[in-house]
């Protein structure tokens, strides 16, 4: 070993300093703020059924928001097909229609519901069995609209660029 050499924990220090005490507090109450958001979101709708939940922006005009991967295009692709008809399953198998593959129904599920907290979505309830969330019906918003156009045209785009190479 050279003497200029240092040990793992000097090269830490030197290289990755530890965040302050306020840094790491106000870190974790962001990362608490989502998990209680994510957790309790579906209970408070549930709750109130016939109230209207404000939006996150309300009177905002709907926002395109970035859909980083090809499955979670082609979810909302297949909820705005399916044009408010689409329970989970009906969602998961015109996925795998339009993928041409097998695909996770249980990460299908997760990404709608992903995708309603984001307001790209909604869902209604089945009035016979409202607390079955397998049973809900979800629809594209606008500002899903809006998104799954801005991805299509971004991968118009890509697909573009690499006609150039061939």
């Amino acid at each position: 070993m050279k003497p200029n050499d240092m040990d793992i924990d000097e090269i830490l220090k030197r290289y990755l300093p530890r965040a302050t005490p306020e840094e790491a507090d106000a870190a974790g109450e962001r990362v608490l703020k989502r998990i209680r958001a994510l957790r309790f979101s579906h209970e408070r709708s549930e709750c109130k059924p016939d109230r209207a939940q404000p939006s996150i922006n309300a009177g905002e005009e709907p926002k395109a928001i970035w859909l980083p991967a090809r499955m979670n295009m082609t979810i909302l692709a297949a909820v705005d097909e399916l044009q408010g008809r689409g329970d989970p399953m009906r969602i998961i198998l015109k996925v795998e229609e339009l993928m041409e593959e097998m695909v996770s129904g249980s990460a299908v599920f997760l990404i709608l519901l992903m995708m309603e907290r984001m307001e790209l979505v909604t869902s209604s309830p089945d009035p016979s069995e409202p607390g079955e969330l397998d049973k809900r019906t979800f629809q594209i918003t606008a500002s899903g609209r809006e998104t799954l156009a801005a991805a299509r045209a971004a991968a118009a785009r890509r697909a573009g660029l690499l006609e150039d190479f061939a």
